[in-house]
């Protein structure tokens, strides 16, 4: 048993053998890739001329023609290729030389003046020429005056058609400035009856202290001035009655002039 174990403490857990040796198919690795990369295109643009080894140029060779000569039956053919230029940008094909061609009709020769075609135009063209301008004024007064039903006074805009004038009408700008006018209209009313009032209190204070002046100078035996008559209202109204003067309070004149006397 003890050798067993022995035995097999010598055994290795890797493997020590020889790895196999390549196989030798003749297999080029170089000609592989070429096989994979395959026949290189050859580069065939409008400055360069294709190869003999074309299959076109061969096609071409079959059929009789030969390197440098026109194509065609009548050999009047293109020898070298349509050229291009690639276009970068989105306009069509001859927008550019047509662009090129209004420039130069457009700069070459100066616009006539009105002035200056009015005195080279004929008795017929003159009388034309006006009558035009005659219809085309009536025109625009016969548009102004139907049009007039579609104007809004109050929002200074005028519109073309009843469908235009009724959705301004209904909108809220409008209304908002209608609101705003009437608001406008209350507020310079109750200005004016407050300045009614305001005078009507000035008058009424005015009497009452003019009434106070009087009891004084009265119980102090001074004789006032009796106030002007009132001007009569533009209405022809009758003027209001004088102020009535106060009895007296039943001190007696004398009474009070021998306190005036003592007093100076």
């Amino acid at each position: 048993m003890e050798q067993e174990d022995e035995s097999d403490d010598d055994v290795s857990l890797i493997s020590r053998s020889p790895s196999p040796k390549p196989r030798d198919d003749g297999m080029d690795i170089d000609k592989y890739d070429e096989y994979a990369r395959g026949t290189p295109h050859e580069p065939i643009t409008v400055d360069t001329k294709i190869s003999s080894s074309n299959k076109g140029f061969a096609m071409l060779a079959k059929l009789g023609w030969v390197e440098g000569q026109p194509l065609g039956l009548s050999g009047d053919g293109r020898v070298d290729p349509i050229p291009f230029v690639p276009k970068s940008d989105l306009a069509g094909l001859g927008k550019a030389s047509q662009d090129v061609r209004m420039i130069e009709s457009t700069v070459s020769q100066r616009r006539e003046l009105d002035s200056e075609r009015q005195v080279k135009e004929t008795e017929d063209q003159r009388r034309a020429r006006e009558d035009s301008v005659v219809k085309r004024a009536a025109v625009r007064s016969e548009i102004s005056t139907v049009l007039k039903a579609f104007y809004c006074e109050l929002c200074d805009k005028q519109f073309q058609n009843v469908a235009q004038y009724d959705e301004h009408t209904n909108s809220y700008a409008h209304h908002h400035k209608a609101r705003f006018r009437d608001m406008q209209a209350t507020q310079r009313a109750n200005l004016g009856n407050s300045r009614e009032e305001t005078d009507k209190r000035k008058e009424k204070e005015r009497k009452r202290e003019e009434k106070e002046l009087r009891k004084i100078a009265k119980a102090a035996g001074i004789k006032m001035p009796k106030p002007p008559a009132p001007v009569a209202p533009p209405n022809n109204e009758p003027p209001p009655p004088p102020p009535s003067e106060p009895k007296p309070n039943g001190f007696k004149k004398s009474g009070w002039a021998t306190v005036g006397s003592s007093s100076r």
